[in-house]
């Protein structure tokens, strides 16, 4: 009964906000966020909760409890507000070109003239949607592997993403997924990874405490040797600005056959993985809001 319940919010949740992207403005969809999520803020809810405790986590040294709570309040606003524009891109066709600006494509540039694919390093920051699609727009080719929403209609991520000419990878299970992204790696393309999530893998530092990290995008790259490059996407004013980052040991690493003996949890891929969150860690705190606090992602974190 709880699955249906939700299933049916998710399904007319889904048709409000399209209905919606239709028929607002795009200055009007700001406005609309700040209402509708206030409202939404005073509803007790448990994943409201969950965000709450990982602010409080990450951020109670340098916040007090009410700060938090505005950072929440904000937070909730910010996902509406990134849904909003979701639906009102796809509703009214909208070319991507003057929703966001990137510094640092040279640097996709230079890791896609190496023709070995390039493993793009992301988190849940920002819209993430917006950044693909206005990549993908400016002819890079893009692809992006990515999990269906459980409430979500069947086929939903699946259909969007393809819509915009971005190759879609749809996580089917541990043992098909790295297959796919070689295949995509071949084919030099930009592989998008979200690896802020907490699975099984290695535990590396994050907001000071020790956290699961996935390094399944580590070892596909030491195992291809192909670069791997940050890429996040932030809104600052009126716009979203895209930040691609260059780090030296992310571009040069050497392509390890089956038979090179190292481990997997070896401390070099967990130095990476505290690089790549160190990266996240300082856009969160600089923009808190925009991160999303609905993952457990200090799940069976260790001090």
């Amino acid at each position: 009964m709880k699955s249906f319940m939700k299933h049916t919010i998710f399904k007319y949740g889904l048709k409000l906000f399209f209905w919606l992207g239709k028929i607002l403005k795009r200055h009007h969809l700001q406005n609309f966020s700040k209402l509708l999520g206030s409202f939404l803020y005073f509803i007790p809810w448990s994943r409201k909760k969950i965000a709450f405790e990982n602010l409080k986590i990450a951020f109670q040294v340098q916040y007090n409890k009410k700060e938090l709570k505005k950072i929440l309040k904000n937070f909730i606003q910010e996902v509406i507000l990134t849904a909003l524009e979701i639906a009102f891109i796809v509703k009214k066709k909208e070319k991507l070109a003057s929703w966001a600006k990137a510094d640092g494509l040279e640097i996709l540039d230079e890791a896609l003239k190496q023709k070995k694919g390039v493993i793009a390093l992301s988190g849940h920051i920002g819209n993430i949607p917006v950044m693909l699609a206005w990549l993908a727009e400016k002819g890079y080719p893009v692809a992006v592997l990515f999990k269906e929403g459980k409430y979500l209609p069947r086929g939903f991520l699946y259909n969007l993403i393809n819509s915009y000419k971005i190759f879609p990878i749809p996580f089917r299970s541990d043992r098909e997924v790295p297959k796919e992204i070689i295949k995509a790696l071949n084919k030099n393309m930009i592989v998008f990874i979200l690896a802020d999530q907490a699975r099984p893998g290695v535990y590396a530092k994050f907001f000071g405490k020790k956290v699961q990290c996935q390094k399944g995008a580590f070892v596909i790259a030491l195992r291809k040797g192909c670069p791997i490059v940050p890429v996040f996407i932030v809104r600052e004013n009126e716009g979203h600005r895209i930040k691609i980052y260059k780090k030296e040991k992310f571009l040069q690493l050497p392509a390890l056959s089956r038979n090179d003996s190292f481990s997997l949890s070896d401390k070099s891929i967990v130095d990476m993985i505290e690089e790549y969150n160190s990266l996240l860690e300082k856009l969160i705190s600089q923009h808190p809001e925009q991160y999303y606090w609905f993952h457990r992602r200090f799940k069976k974190s260790l001090p």
